[in-house]
């Protein structure tokens, strides 16, 4: 599934750069619900990037990264008429 994580308020931890896109290719290491973790609980999700990626913090690049799926937004499906031989 086509993904992308929107931009995070400046005080959020491990926020990217922009806002990435990418491809959800497995699932993340699970983060229990109610847990005392940082950061959001829930399911995580491997998302592989259209493009190397980078932290705000000038950490990376990034070929891929495990996400919450609370910070990810599927993208817009792709019409039938956007591909070739439609």
């Amino acid at each position: 599934m086509q993904v992308h994580v929107p931009e995070a308020a400046w005080g959020e931890l491990d926020a990217w750069e922009g806002e990435p896109t990418g491809v959800i290719v497995s699932t993340g290491t699970a983060r229990p619900d109610g847990a005392n973790v940082p950061g959001p609980s829930g399911p995580v999700w491997v998302v592989a990037f259209d493009e190397p990626q980078y932290r705000r913090d000038g950490r990376g690049p990034f070929d891929q990264a495990e996400i919450p799926q609370s910070r990810l937004v599927a993208a817009d499906p792709i019409s039938d008429d956007a591909w070739p031989g439609a």
